[in-house]
């Protein structure tokens, strides 16, 4: 009796997650700091986001065809140079061309651990 109520709430886990890293290049230099997301081009199951540090992330995605998003921020000084109510003179803008992130173009399929998938991102198309 025990053992039957303890195998009760072993189920089905669900698909299975890959382990997902590489690198992240724009114009040869690694991105410091930024973002990247795999969201499934079917809809049917959640993105993923990881951080990019150094030039490097990780991530762990559900199997399937994805969209890659890639952001990298910038400070820039805000129009005309004066303080905002807040009193910031900076603002963070996407240093990225769209085509690396809402007008993405990038994609992948995981379909097993991906030890290598790296990004080179460029200023021209």
């Amino acid at each position: 009796m025990i053992a039957s109520l303890v195998t009760m709430g072993c189920g089905p886990t669900g698909p299975p997650k890959y382990l997902v890293k590489g690198g992240v290049t724009f114009n040869g230099e690694p991105i410091e700091s930024g973002y990247i997301w795999f969201r499934d081009k079917s809809g049917e199951v959640g993105s993923v986001e990881a951080r990019i540090k150094d030039g490097a992330y990780q991530l762990e995605s559900l199997p399937g065809e994805k969209l890659v998003e890639i952001s990298m921020f910038k400070e820039v000084p805000l129009p005309g140079g004066k303080p905002n109510a807040e009193g910031d003179t900076t603002m963070l803008v996407e240093a990225l061309p769209e085509r690396y992130n809402v007008q993405s173009i990038l994609e992948v399929n995981v379909e097993s651990n991906l030890e290598a998938q790296d990004f080179a991102l460029t200023t021209k198309p």
